[in-house]
């Protein structure tokens, strides 16, 4: 195919005049890098098509440098020709936002690639370019089969400001993606029960026994982790309030009685709540109990209101 042919590389890429990775295009694409796990979401696409060898061409530094990127992916053996064609579409979108052209859709259309390449692609660009919000509106597109899945959710949920996780849950949300790793999971589960304990709760229920109970810790823990926060006390209410089974109030118990939580500031007060809440301790309904509890959560006092 003439489109993954080395002798075409001028064809394709033009005059390269100027030279768009410059050296503070290069400076952002390696800062970039180290903002994204160390490794830009084509380093990944390069590794996954066993091109890891065109990794360290990448950004090119010259202009016969990006020729032997485009070399090495025309000439491999290990990916398939319309994966090869939307590698040289990323490229060539680095080229149209540097040099304002439109090189990647003429491209794209010459070599009759794929929409749903392009789009997948164009996703992963705007993620490698530390722009999330517009990443998302090509990756959670529903022609997409989802991929990168826990790269995408670490990134997203490490690269929050201010506590907003909006984007990574609303990835997650739209996409309804299988989470491979622990990590990426956990991750998952942190940015739920700092939005909203309640749906953490339900997404920790989901899962198979064991993991369920280490979700559920974690749940606790974040709760009585945000102690000193503004939404603390409506936090607090939530986790005390929640619809728990014999097994949830048993491992309750566990992580603020004798476990992690027992050593967090608010633990016995956290556990006088949830007795209050449940109706086995004085009465409950009375405004005055729920007030001092709730002074000593959000002053950390740690019980100093006993059962």
């Amino acid at each position: 195919m003439k489109m993954l042919d080395p002798s075409q590389f001028d064809r394709i890429f033009g005059s390269l005049d100027p030279f768009p990775y410059n050296r503070a295009f290069v400076h952002h694409l390696e800062s970039s890098r180290r903002s994204l796990e160390g490794s830009l979401f084509i380093d990944r696409v390069l590794k996954a098509l066993n091109l890891s060898k065109a990794t360290s061409h990448y950004p090119p530094k010259n202009k016969d440098a990006l020729r032997q990127l485009y070399v090495h992916i025309c000439e491999s053996k290990n990916a398939t020709v319309h994966h090869k064609l939307s590698v040289v579409y990323y490229l060539l979108l680095d080229v149209d936002d540097r040099n304002g052209s439109h090189q990647a859709e003429t491209y794209s259309q010459r070599a009759s690639i794929p929409k749903k390449y392009k789009i997948f692609m164009k996703g992963l660009w705007h993620m490698d370019a530390l722009q999330f919000d517009l990443a998302l509106q090509y990756l959670t597109h529903p022609s997409l089969q989802p991929d990168f899945v826990d790269d995408i959710i670490t990134v997203l949920v490490r690269n929050a400001k201010n506590d907003d996780y909006s984007l990574a849950l609303a990835y997650y949300h739209t996409v309804q993606p299988i989470i491979q790793s622990s990590q990426a999971l956990e991750l998952l589960f942190d940015a739920l029960a700092r939005s909203s304990v309640v749906d953490a709760f339900q997404f920790s229920r989901s899962h198979a026994d064991f993991m369920r109970r280490q979700l559920f810790r974690r749940l606790v823990i974040s709760v009585l982790e945000s102690a000193h926060k503004k939404e603390s006390v409506d936090k607090a209410l939530d986790l005390t309030s929640l619809p728990l089974d014999a097994q949830e109030e048993q491992w309750f118990k566990e992580c603020l009685e004798s476990g992690e939580g027992k050593r967090l500031p608010g633990a016995n007060d956290t556990l006088l709540m949830r007795k209050i809440a449940t109706g086995h301790v004085g009465h409950g309904g009375d405004p005055g109990n729920w007030a001092v509890i709730l002074e000593g959560f959000k002053t950390g006092s740690g019980g100093r209101t006993q059962a």
